[in-house]
């Protein structure tokens, strides 16, 4: 439902998290944007939920700044996810988005529709059938419906909008510690793969920043993420300093092996382990706590393991 108003000059609220969804125009963008709504008036109504702006933060300021009545279309979600997936679906039918832009409104869009769902059916049972939408398979089938749908809609397989889900978290782990680097990622001006954005939102909030003090010195056009990494972790290791060093016949004959033979010798283990889960669990039936702590677990566990291959590639003889 919508309910349209004006034209005349509102206050209106911003939100930053629905702000921060859309794509910032380039200063030529906006400057040609302003031209045409001082020549023409606003055309396009400035979409509001509650009176907070969803879509037109752009036209909202510039008719501000200039007098120029507009008109405003409120829109009735039923939640702040709901209006979060609208502008994410809005964002992605336009033109000129990163491929990293995309990915990443393909993750919240899931994300918040998959909530949405859940509000929806805050008693756990499903309005038509009466079943409990809390037991596994329901709840399952839910979020699969949805992945499905979504990849349908932006022609990509129901995987890749689960991964985009998981790199749309990571970013946000990202931008609570440095905002300031997301929109260099999402531009496309930090190159950096999905596992490095995994890995660095992973790393220490000092790393991060300090990463994005390293971009905005850089006088290229745009920076991989393997060279600000390999200078973190460089840093780190010169950090490393003893509290006490003992002295030479206080000291064991050194083997250099010793920590990569133990550590090698913990993950048949490991293997065991999961091999063992894999075979004893239906996992179409463990909850979603669980779910999510393993995911959570063996992502840690993938970043660590990258993180030991690039070490031993980059100190092989």
């Amino acid at each position: 439902m919508k309910n349209m108003k004006g034209p005349d000059i509102f206050d209106l609220k911003t939100d930053d998290e629905f702000k921060n969804l859309i794509r910032p125009l380039t200063r030529q963008e906006y400057l040609q944007l302003e031209t045409n709504i001082i020549a023409d008036g606003c055309l396009t109504p400035i979409v509001t939920w509650k009176g907070v702006i969803v879509d037109g933060h752009n036209r909202y300021e510039i008719c501000r700044k200039n007098g120029i009545p507009f008109f405003t279309e409120e829109h009735k979600f039923s939640c702040r996810e709901e209006a979060i997936a609208w502008i994410c679906a809005n964002q992605l039918g336009r033109r000129n988005l990163s491929e990293e832009t995309r990915k990443y409104l393909i993750g919240i869009q899931y994300e918040s529709e998959k909530t949405v769902n859940r509000k929806k059916n805050a008693r756990g049972t499903n309005q038509y059938t009466g079943k409990s939408e809390d037991a596994p398979d329901q709840g399952i089938q839910s979020r699969s419906k949805t992945a499905a749908r979504i990849a349908d809609a932006y022609h990509v397989s129901r995987g890749s909008v689960e991964k985009y889900a998981i790199y749309s978290k990571a970013l946000k782990k990202i931008e609570k510690k440095e905002p300031a680097l997301v929109s260099k990622i999402l531009s496309g001006k930090y190159k950096i793969s999905h596992n490095g954005v995994l890995e660095l939102s992973n790393l220490p909030a000092d790393d991060v920043k300090k990463i994005n003090r390293q971009m905005e010195r850089a006088d290229s056009d745009f920076v991989r993420y393997q060279s600000t990494r390999k200078e973190i972790f460089q840093n780190r290791q010169k950090e490393i300093v003893p509290d006490q060093s003992p002295s030479v016949k206080d000291m064991p004959a050194y083997d250099p092996d010793s920590e990569v033979t133990a550590l090698s010798l913990t993950m048949p283990s490991w293997v065991s382990s999961m091999s063992r889960v894999e075979k004893a669990t239906d996992f179409s039936r463990i909850t979603r706590n669980a779910r999510e702590r393993l995911q959570s677990a063996l992502i840690d566990l993938q970043n660590s393991a990258l993180h030991m291959l690039t070490l031993l590639r980059e100190n092989s003889k």
